[in-house]
């Protein structure tokens, strides 16, 4: 290849080249003008593309409360709740009716409890002889002014332990 040869060659690669930044600048200024205005004017998203409403979040299922021992014997549960209410509140824990009727009791009872304070409650109960191994007692205990969730409370008779027997010499 001739040194001219290598001159034209060297000219059209370099005017293709040129054309082809040219090009690429006009399409990068268009671009940016299109961005700009877009900008300016805002992006409408919820026209464009509508949003669909969320469901509230499920509140958790809460796990019953077992109070659980051998005939005679106390058995015992407790939960926390928070005052949140913006108030001083009495707390007084309502344990339903067929609970009471088998002696579960909730303590304390009647505690003043101030905005943001955490109170423990207890329950206690003491399955009868009465009671059938197999057949629990179901009920609730709630705090009102804390709001209306009921927390399931069983209250089960357990089989007694097996009495160790005497060593023999």
């Amino acid at each position: 290849m001739s040194n001219s040869q290598m001159k034209d060659l060297f000219s059209q690669a370099m005017r293709l080249n040129m054309k082809y930044y040219s090009g690429l600048f006009d399409v990068t200024k268009d671009y940016l003008g299109a961005l700009r205005t877009l900008a300016e004017q805002g992006l409408e998203t919820d026209v464009a593309r509508p949003v669909p409403p969320t469901a509230p979040p499920a509140v958790p299922a809460i796990q019953p409360l077992i109070l659980a021992a051998p005939a005679g014997k106390e058995a015992a549960a407790s939960f926390a709740v928070t005052n949140n209410t913006g108030q001083e509140v009495a707390a007084d824990p309502e344990v339903s009716e067929n609970l009471r009727a088998a002696g579960v009791v909730a303590e304390p009872a009647g505690r003043m409890v101030a905005h943001g304070e955490d109170v423990v409650f207890t329950l206690k109960g003491k399955p009868t002889s009465k009671m059938k191994l197999d057949e629990d007692i179901h009920g609730t205990v709630s705090v009102r002014p804390f709001g209306d969730r009921e927390i399931p409370v069983v209250l089960r008779r357990l089989r007694a332990p097996a009495k160790a027997k005497a060593k023999t010499a």
